[in-house]
């Protein structure tokens, strides 16, 4: 049996960015809010002995968080459910659990907007048109509807 080469793989691709951002000249908490799908942030404030008023507000303000097991992507198309949820009040809705470049993912953002990223296989299913993801860098394995 021959033994594969296991040193010689190339590094997967990867996706890495930092920003760095003035809390004086910026407005964070805006900034924060509008990535809707952060499940974490990390703050680093250097020669900082205090978190500004604001910004700890911002962080720390109660929020609320629901999950639901199993909800079948027809009923965010229920015209009960868009008067009720998506109209009436801001709502976040993010698929969780699932790897957004190996997995079906599904959003809904505060401003009503549905974003399906799908397996190739599943978008031309559905008879959707779409165009290539963003997050499928490789072969176009992956096609959203934005």
């Amino acid at each position: 049996m021959l033994n594969p080469e296991i040193w010689n793989f190339k590094p997967p691709q990867h996706y890495f960015s930092i920003e760095e951002k003035d809390f004086k000249k910026n407005d964070i908490p805006n900034i924060i809010k509008s990535h809707y799908f952060n499940h974490s942030i990390s703050l680093i404030l250097p020669d900082t002995i205090r978190i500004p008023n604001e910004l700890r507000t911002c962080i720390f303000e109660d929020s609320d968080y629901y999950r639901i097991n199993n909800l079948n992507v027809s009923e965010l198309i229920n015209k009960e459910f868009i008067e009720a949820f998506v109209k009436k009040g801001e709502l976040t809705l993010l698929t969780i659990e699932n790897n957004i470049d190996l997995d079906n993912s599904v959003a809904i953002t505060p401003s009503g907007h549905l974003i399906l990223s799908l397996l190739t296989e599943d978008f031309q299913k559905l008879g959707l048109e779409g165009k290539v993801s963003f997050f499928d860098r490789k072969m176009h394995t992956r096609y959203g509807k934005f």
